[in-house]
């Protein structure tokens, strides 16, 4: 991709990141932690710990939707650690404390610096567990470019409300793409990458989602290469009540696909 057009993207695309301050919904979750790291000089980015207590289970980096915040998750955490599983949320340059500005670019290459963070903190508390990682949303391409780039160090994948291709997307945002040039290889290019993916993997999508339909979910099912892989299709929820309206299923699908990996 030239400058030209990687420029035109991210211009373009700044549309569709929603940084916001943390809003507390209530009480911080027991346990919980930050940890704020530098990625390049003046940009640091904020990974909310949640562990588990037993040591040797599995930890979750999720990447968030948009218009949220890590600290949002302080609310479904003890779900993650009933597993038993830690949860690390990661955080995009200019949401919570984290600095910077967003774009395409810097979004993907600093998942993989958080990945790199992650390790070495769970090491340093002598965590052993494997590392899963997860996306929703936004989200998704971060976690699904981790598990098609880095498949020694990840173990498994959760993708809920992901997005196949870009285009479609912004064009649904209200964004004039195709007059600009814009098409799919200046994205993420999720679907190209799930054909690459043969990790653990499981697809959480809602049936009447709006913003991302949930084709997206069964094109990324139907490209990923696990022989194994699951997908939870949620009945009458949208885009952003799809854990609320899974219930226990919804951690109970993510429960057996890391206990594939223990």
């Amino acid at each position: 991709m030239s400058d030209v057009d990687s420029r035109l993207l991210n211009e373009t695309a700044a549309a569709i990141f929603f940084p916001r301050q943390d809003i507390p919904y209530g009480p911080a979750a027991a346990g919980a932690f930050d940890d704020i790291f530098e990625v390049e000089p003046g940009v640091r980015l904020r990974l909310r710990f949640f562990l588990a207590k037993e040591t040797s289970a599995p930890a979750i980096l999720f990447f968030h939707g948009n218009g949220e915040t890590a600290r949002d998750y302080d609310y479904s955490a003890d779900n993650y650690r009933a597993i038993p599983a830690s949860l690390v949320v990661a955080e995009y340059r200019g949401y919570g404390p984290s600095t910077g500005e967003p774009s395409f670019d810097t979004y993907l290459s600093d998942a993989h610096s958080s990945l790199d963070r992650v390790k070495a903190v769970l090491r340093d508390k002598g965590y052993t567990g494997p590392v899963a990682v997860m996306g929703r949303s936004l989200g998704s391409a971060p976690a699904i470019d981790l598990a098609s780039t880095r498949p020694e160090e990840v173990s498994a994948l959760i993708v809920e409300s992901g997005f196949a291709e870009i285009v479609p997307l912004l064009e649904l945002l209200g964004l004039p793409v195709r007059p600009l040039g814009i098409t799919e290889a200046h994205g993420p290019q999720n679907g190209v990458k799930m054909e690459r993916i043969s990790l653990p993997t499981l697809i959480l999508h809602a049936e009447l989602d709006s913003i991302i339909p949930i084709s997206d979910g069964e094109r990324l099912f139907e490209a990923c290469q696990d022989p194994q892989k699951a997908f939870l299709r949620v009945p009458a929820a949208g885009h952003n009540d799809i854990q609320m309206a899974a219930g226990a299923e919804y951690f109970s699908y993510i429960e057996r696909l890391l206990a594939r990996i223990r």
